[in-house]
């Protein structure tokens, strides 16, 4: 287990590489990929889950847990910290973005 914190780890590549190079993983073995060329960080787009993994345009038919899936196997093998697109925020409500936030 890591000593710090996505959000620390994220920090500390912003502070590493100006301006950090942060290329899109849709999957685990894309973000190992890129970890293996040297990445200090990669992204996830709500685009890439729909496409890679639901086989769906990029129309917001993703759901959270859509995403949450595609995240927790990325991070389940790969250390680098993940940006993710939250796409519409999954919901109408402010409350429904401070959720998918979190």
């Amino acid at each position: 287990m890591s000593l710090h914190s996505p959000g620390q780890a994220f920090r500390a590549a912003l502070a590493k590489e100006n301006p950090l190079q942060i290329v899109g993983a849709i999957n685990a073995n894309h973000a190992l990929l890129a970890q293996r060329a040297g990445y200090q960080a990669i992204y996830l787009s709500g685009g890439g889950v729909a496409a890679g993994s639901l086989g769906l345009p990029d129309l917001g038919i993703s759901t959270l847990d859509d995403v949450l899936t595609d995240i927790r196997r990325i991070t389940d093998v790969c250390p680098l910290p993940l940006l993710v697109d939250a796409d519409i925020g999954f919901g109408s409500s402010a409350f429904n973005v401070a959720r998918t936030v979190k």
